[in-house]
């Protein structure tokens, strides 16, 4: 050892005593000896004074700078990442009042990324040279400086993490890559890689942006955070199973257009929802009149079942008419009178069935009418009426139904038993003749439905509605029967049809024909299906600005994804194509596992939202200037 190398030795040993004198005072010692929240307030004091908070307290006595150094260096060892996170806030809190220090102005991104790196060097040097002790404060300086560059703000704390190989963040990950959310000296780390967030979530955090955007389009006013997502998830369950993220709003349904229109996979993910959705409809509307009318069978096979049913319901109601009798008063005579030219049909059919002969024709005012009778003669008019229409003689069957309907109202008004017979069965011939106009319900007029339906017992309509489903089917099993009644709302003919069919269960159906207009728009969307060149133009340069926000945040806090962030803006699009692609895959998701995204991007916001808070109320804005304010 020659005569420099050993005086440099005893330098180093002399340096090395003077830096354990004030570890070893009775004044650090003291400072081991405070408890953790106040070693925890010292050591984001440190931070926010840019490690000069023990020199600031030694102007005032010596001993107290001995006190906070010793306060520190225990909680750094003790609590580690809690003692990072603490100074990193600190350090950042001051982000407001570092403006001056930048070294680069610009109103390009790339100004802007010059400006921050000059603020987080200057940041680091004054960081670094608090950190150093006495007598290396231009090498702590430079240091600072360098690390600064590249780490952020808190340079000392990663200059320290790096030598000691912690390289875990202190903060709860926010999604704008910003302070995160502190709980008490306990924080989270979520998708990072050495302790960096080196994959930031943008497909989520665009989403939750969307979501925002659409609750405050409905609402007109702000709501608290996560509610947005609740409100998307109540929306697609109104709009059904098939509905997916992106039919939630119209800002995600522009974006999913957008996304369609740019290089990955968004294009192809959104192709095979649309053909889902198509191929799904016809089915979507059948389920719905089916259960809102509580027909889900074969035509024949519900009228089978539904005659037998409502006939052994009204039986014991016809077993008490068998023995009753009609008076023949004046309206009653009349009406028969009006039926002679079918008197005899009605008695060739009761001699034909075996049942006791009437000469209807010899019946005067005061006499009975057998109810056997009476109601062969209902049933030969009904039949007479369905032969005339058969036959085209419109009028004439008109002429018979009125006769028809009027006797029925006579003898509905003798007998109370009567009327509660035909309610509950109207007749085999009665059901069958519903069955058949219900299935035609759609090609008559509005109005002559209303007419033909009006006298209709709840029996009949039972069966009429068997009948109109059927019809329903068929009409939505094809693009252009779907077609028509997604156009529902334009055409109110249509809508009197409808109405006349559901009756009180029309709003049923009117909301499922509403839902599958709005899933509509999704196959109208994408492709070369004429969206306007400028809307998603400007959707694009949006998306772009969220994404640069997110990077310029990054660029504070995180070295590695600072680095990506810079090779991703080589390419032409705001969002890397692997984001591109994770975020088609959410907008796209549908059923329970959308309700479950949902679920957790409610999470995700209301958190998002207390970041943000705790951002400005410690840095200001942390966005694509850094550290340094406008």
């Amino acid at each position: 050892m020659n005569e420099e190398q050993r005086k440099a030795l005893e330098a180093a040993r002399a340096r090395l005593a003077t830096m354990g004198g004030p570890q070893r005072s009775e004044a650090f010692q003291q400072g081991t000896q405070l408890s953790p929240i106040a070693q925890g307030a010292l050591t984001a004091a440190q931070g926010a004074t840019f490690n000069f908070a023990d020199e600031m307290a030694g102007l005032i006595n010596p001993r107290y700078r001995d006190v906070v150094r010793g306060a520190t260096q225990e909680f750094a060892q003790q609590n580690p990442m809690s003692a990072a996170g603490l100074e990193l806030a600190g350090g950042l809190a001051t982000a407001p009042f570092t403006g001056p220090l930048s070294l680069g102005r610009g109103i390009t991104t790339t100004g802007k990324i010059l400006r921050t790196a000059g603020d987080l060097a200057a940041q680091g040097a004054v960081s670094g040279a608090g950190a150093a002790d006495e007598g290396d404060r231009l090498e702590g300086a430079i240091e600072g400086a360098a690390i600064g560059t590249v780490l952020g703000g808190g340079a000392n704390v990663a200059g320290r993490a790096i030598r000691s190989g912690i390289i875990t963040p202190a903060m709860s990950r926010l999604p704008e890559g910003g302070f995160g959310i502190m709980r008490g000296a306990e924080v989270q780390t979520p998708e990072t890689f050495a302790g960096y967030n080196v994959r930031p979530d943008y497909a989520r955090e665009r989403l939750a942006e969307l979501l925002e955007r659409d609750a405050q389009a409905r609402i007109m006013t702000g709501v608290e955070p996560g509610q947005e997502a609740v409100m998307g998830a109540r929306r697609l369950r109104k709009l059904g199973p098939e509905s997916p993220i992106a039919a939630a709003g119209g800002n995600t349904l522009a974006e999913i257009d957008m996304l369609a229109n740019l290089p990955g996979s968004a294009g192809r993910q959104l192709a095979m929802q649309q053909r889902r959705v198509a191929e799904k409809r016809g089915g979507a509307i059948t389920e719905t009149a089916e259960r809102a009318t509580g027909v889900t069978r074969s035509a024949d096979d519900e009228l089978t079942d539904l005659a037998k049913r409502q006939a052994e319901a009204a039986g014991p109601f016809y077993d008490r008419l068998r023995s009753v009798t009609f008076p023949i008063d004046e309206e009653l005579q009349s009406i028969l009178g009006r039926a002679r030219l079918d008197l005899g049909a009605a008695q060739r059919t009761a001699t034909r069935r075996g049942e006791p002969q009437v000469l209807l024709r010899q019946l005067k005012q005061g006499d009975q009418l057998p109810f056997a009778a009476a109601d062969q003669l209902k049933r030969t008019l009904w039949d007479k009426a369905k032969v005339a229409k058969r036959a085209g003689k419109n009028n004439e069957a008109a002429d018979l139904d009125r006769l028809r309907l009027d006797l029925v109202k006579k003898l509905d008004s003798l007998s109370p038993d009567y009327a509660k017979a035909r309610e509950t069965f109207a007749g085999f011939g009665e059901l069958e003749t519903a069955v058949e106009l219900g299935q035609s319900a759609l090609s008559e007029t509005a109005e002559s439905l209303s007419k033909l339906t009006k006298d209709f017992t709840p029996s009949e309509l039972e069966a009429f509605r068997v009948g109109a489903v059927d019809s329903l089917r068929q009409v939505a099993g094809s693009q252009a029967g779907q077609t028509r009644l997604l156009n529902m709302y334009k055409e109110p003919e249509l809508q009197g049809k409808l109405r006349a069919i559901f009756g009180n269960d029309f709003r049923k159906f009117q909301r499922m024909i509403l839902a599958q207009e709005e899933l509509k728009k999704l196959e109208r969307i994408g492709g070369d299906r004429g969206s306007q060149t400028f809307k998603r133009l400007a959707q694009a340069q949006d998306q772009k600005d969220t994404f640069d926000l997110v990077q310029a945040s990054q660029a504070a806090t995180n070295p590695v994804g600072f680095v990506q962030g810079l090779q991703q803006k080589a390419t032409q699009y705001g969002m890397p194509e692997q984001q591109r692609n994770k975020l088609a895959r959410l907008l796209m998701l549908r059923d329970q596992p959308a309700q479950d995204e949902l679920r957790n991007m409610q999470e995700y916001m209301r958190r998002r939202a207390m970041g943000q808070a705790l951002g400005r109320q410690t840095s200001g804005r942390v966005g694509a200037f850094g550290a340094g304010q406008e």
